[in-house]
């Protein structure tokens, strides 16, 4: 089975985002994905969330070309995320959040502004159709998304194989956010200051203050991000807002315990491969740091609970064969 397979880039290097990236590198069995890019490529900063003015030109740009685009495509074909295409064959539409989420906690918008009543009429019309079949990740996800009027959403999580992380004396606390309010970097950096020295402190993202004691880097790419997390004892994940917690996900599949906020979807991501804390609440936060800090035991323990998790639920074979169901059926309403 050939499936076209639509990919786009990620904020900070112009990557496949990772979502695109795991349904390519592990295709359900009998299945040749063709990747097309996305026609409206431009640079990474044209791909955030914020409104901005190059995030307006990009959706401008998609209003004119996306239906257009969309006669070109034929057979099944599987899209990623919001865009404008104008389904004409069988379709899946995949999704990591309810709308909702993406303007309140990204954008900025409340459920009653006028560009979040818009969005929801127009992508009622482009997927509530008999064939197109939305996929999402979480059952948060699919209770939000059917709460805003979408009809056919199917919960498939995406694949995701298990490693190693580096086992040394050092004890490393790690933070990574691109987002500095959002992914609560500030909380991270206020529980980071108060451990004690020896304890490494490891802070991926931006931010606009530098404390003594902390060491800081750019957001890099995945490969370089997955080999400095593996480095990792424990995964800080304060954020204040979030569709799924890709971050969270990856440090579970190498044994790295969560301490991580109690919102959206991490609850459902993290289950019980972590600790879950009131978002803001930093004296939780730290605690459960401490706690751990103080117990390899529990650390290990913690770990390989989220590491089962992933093997279970993100096994790529498991994976794939539900969403092979979802491609077989829209298949046969050809």
């Amino acid at each position: 089975m050939i499936v076209n397979i639509i990919v786009s880039k990620n904020r900070v290097s112009g990557e496949l985002r990772t979502g695109i990236k795991l349904r390519l590198e592990n295709p359900p069995p009998g299945v040749n994905y063709r990747a097309i890019d996305e026609p409206v490529g431009l640079s990474p900063s044209f791909n955030d969330f914020y409104i901005t003015k190059d995030t307006t030109t990009k959706w401008f740009l998609k209003t004119l070309i996306e239906p257009i685009y969309s006669l070109k495509l034929k057979g099944l074909t599987h899209a990623f995320f919001l865009n404008l295409f104008i389904p004409h064959t069988p379709w899946i539409q995949e999704i990591d959040q309810p709308i909702f989420n993406l303007f309140e906690k990204y954008i900025g918008k409340s459920r009653r502004s006028v560009l979040y009543r818009l969005a929801i009429r127009t992508f009622r019309y482009l997927f509530n159709r008999d064939n197109v079949i939305i996929v999402t990740w979480t059952q948060w996800s699919r209770e939000g998304l059917e709460e805003e009027g979408f009809r056919y959403v199917r919960v498939v999580p995406p694949p995701m194989k298990t490693s190693f992380r580096k086992i040394d004396n050092k004890i490393t606390i790690g933070f990574i956010g691109v987002e500095y309010h959002r992914k609560g970097g500030d909380i991270a950096e206020d529980i980071m200051s108060k451990l004690p020295r020896h304890i490494r402190k490891v802070y991926i993202g931006k931010s606009p203050r530098k404390i003594s004691g902390i060491e800081y880097y750019n957001p890099m790419r995945r490969n370089e991000l997955l080999k400095l997390m593996a480095e990792f004892d424990i995964l800080l994940f304060p954020t204040r807002g979030e569709a799924y917690g890709f971050t969270a996900l990856e440090a579970m599949s190498m044994g790295i315990p969560v301490v991580a906020s109690n919102v959206d979807s991490i609850p459902e991501v993290v289950s019980d491969g972590g600790i879950l804390c009131e978002v803001n609440d930093i004296k939780c936060f730290l605690d459960s740091i401490k706690e751990l800090v103080s117990s390899p035991e529990y650390v290990i323990e913690l770990g390989a609970r989220a590491k089962a998790i992933v093997a279970q639920r993100h096994s790529p074979s498991i994976v794939g064969k539900e969403l092979l169901a979802i491609y077989n059926e829209l298949s046969e309403d050809e």
